[in-house]
């Protein structure tokens, strides 16, 4: 009997897919209540994001559907938001090119070197990083936060072009016949990056209330 579908690290990443009418709501209203709906969507996608992986691992459905799931759903609620941030917050033309044309060429090489054959490209952890770091870019544009926009500008391209190489790496081994292992995250590098995400959604928060709420 094949694994269920339906679970709950499925769900999560389909969860950043559900939410972008909300936040394409927001952005649209070019408002403060509109701001705070994008604010705590963005949130949910974030924690969506560390939850999928998470209880895959911790409830044992880790599954091929899951493993490409989580990537693909990574993807479209970039894609989209920057296209919206394009149209509400003037992100620039040659950063939206960027971070699409990244997943652009990763999405065509996986086509073309994965074309009849039966091997899955697995979730990069490099990727994982650059989505992060695209994120919080994409979110310092929502709320307008200058020094975000130029510090996880720099962070979002230097991370675009680590997982650029490790994707590299990755259709390498493919080509060469070997079926590529995804690569475990250390529990103090996952310590880490959690904090690091806890203090900057906490400082957007605060740069939310200085700003709008108060």
């Amino acid at each position: 009997m094949g694994q269920p579908v339906v679970t709950w690290p499925n769900f999560f990443s389909i969860l950043r897919i559900l939410i972008l009418p909300g936040i394409a709501y927001g952005l649209a209203r070019q408002d403060q209540t509109g701001m705070v709906v994008c604010v705590v969507l963005f949130i949910v996608a974030a924690i969506s994001d560390g939850l999928d992986g998470y209880l895959a691992r911790r409830l044992n459905q880790v599954s091929p559907l899951g493993i490409a799931l989580d990537p693909i759903a990574d993807k479209i609620f970039a894609g989209v938001i920057v296209i919206l941030l394009i149209l509400y917050r003037d992100l620039p033309i040659w950063l939206a090119a960027v971070i699409v044309g990244r997943d652009l060429v990763i999405l065509g090489a996986a086509a073309i070197l994965l074309r009849g054959r039966t091997v899955s490209l697995p979730s990069n952890l490099i990727g994982k990083y650059a989505f992060t770091a695209i994120a919080f870019l994409l979110g310092s544009y929502v709320i307008r936060f200058q020094f975000g926009i130029w510090l996880f500008t720099v962070l979002t391209l230097v991370m675009i072009a680590l997982s650029l190489v490790a994707y590299a790496g990755v259709f390498k081994e493919i080509r060469a016949g070997r079926t590529p292992q995804p690569l475990r995250e250390p529990g103090w590098m996952r310590v880490l990056r959690l904090v690091a995400s806890a203090v900057v959604l906490g400082y957007f928060f605060l740069r939310l209330y200085l700003d709008v709420l108060r």
